[in-house]
Formats: C-alpha cells, sequence, structure tokens
C-alpha cells in the first residue's frame, strides 16, 4: 500500500509539472526581423506569416515580402504526410488572411500557386 500511495503520488508531481512548463502563447501576430548578414530576413519564429514551397527555389521572393509581409519558404523535395498537410494549413491560413487585406492582386505579384491552394 506504502509503494502504491508513492507511486500515485510520484505521477501526480511528475504531470503537474510537466503542465506547467508548457507555455501557450496566443499571440499570433506576423513579425519579419531583418538579419544583419547578408541583408537576408530571417522569420522571428514559425508563426511568423510564410508561404511553404517545396522543391528548388525557383525565383527570388524578395518583393513579395516588401510589399506584403510574407516570406516563401523552400522546403526539401521530399515531403512527408506531415510536412504535406502543415503546408496546406498554413498556406491555406496565409492566402486566407492576404486576401481578406488586398483582395486578389497578392496572386499575381507572387507569380505561383502556393502549396495547397
Amino acid at each position: 500500500m506504502k509503494t502504491f500511495n508513492s507511486f500515485v503520488i510520484l505521477t501526480l508531481l511528475t504531470f503537474s509539472a510537466l503542465t506547467f512548463a508548457q507555455k501557450h502563447t496566443k499571440d499570433k501576430s506576423f513579425k519579419i526581423k531583418p538579419s544583419t548578414e547578408n541583408s537576408a530576413t530571417v522569420l522571428a519564429d514559425e508563426n511568423s506569416p510564410h508561404f511553404m514551397q517545396f522543391g528548388i527555389m525557383s525565383r527570388n521572393h524578395d518583393e513579395f515580402r516588401k510589399k506584403y509581409g510574407i516570406a516563401v519558404i523552400y522546403q526539401n523535395c521530399v515531403i512527408s504526410q506531415f510536412l504535406s498537410q502543415k503546408a496546406k494549413e498554413n498556406n491555406k491560413l496565409v492566402a486566407k488572411e492576404l486576401t481578406e487585406k488586398y483582395g486578389d492582386n497578392w496572386k499575381k505579384d507572387l507569380g505561383f500557386i502556393p502549396f495547397g491552394l
């Protein structure tokens, strides 16, 4: 009985500590911060707005990023089911935001159809 009680207490303490260690941020603001090296831009965090594409980078999208604040990130040619789903959801969300803000003009400026749209 003493061993069982110790096990229960230890289990509760472990899971309660894990719960408090998780930090959930609701800040969905889109931020792109400039890098000091080579005038390249780096996404501030993975919640920054960007289109996910797969394959070899076919063109430079700096003009689009400067005009709309949305980067284009290229991933590997090999697409897992997880990355595919993540890219579709991400690209649909970013496209929806752009359409609400700018109409369909952004599509012409981007020059390609984002993955999953």
